[in-house]
């Protein structure tokens, strides 16, 4: 029988994939307008570097919580930390999209 965290681990490292999927789109190919909160107004190359590398960020994260649960087992602390995390890095994320700091004066 397969243990639930080993199960747990790999469903974050799927997710984590994915959010690194996207985060190399808007990051690396420029696809700035693949941010949910990107703002037309705004520089895509300011959007896509600030915006997709916080994404990026994100995605590392998810994968590195998935392999250490994966290997060591669930730790609530951790989880917590991750959800808390995310949930800065996307608030940031929706910042950058928005062009918040592009001219240096927000």
């Amino acid at each position: 029988m397969v243990a639930p965290t080993l199960i747990s681990g790999v469903v974050w490292i799927g997710c984590g994939l994915a959010i690194l999927g996207l985060a190399w789109l808007i990051a690396v190919r420029g696809r700035a307008d693949l941010h949910a909160n990107y703002d037309e107004s705004v520089d895509p190359a300011y959007a896509s570097r600030w915006a997709g590398g916080t994404a990026l960020l994100m995605g590392l994260l998810v994968v590195a919580y998935g392999v250490r649960e994966a290997l060591y087992g669930f730790d609530p602390r951790l989880l917590a930390g991750l959800v808390l995390a995310l949930l800065i890095l996307s608030y940031v994320s929706k910042l950058f999209a928005k062009g918040v700091g592009a001219d240096g004066r927000d």
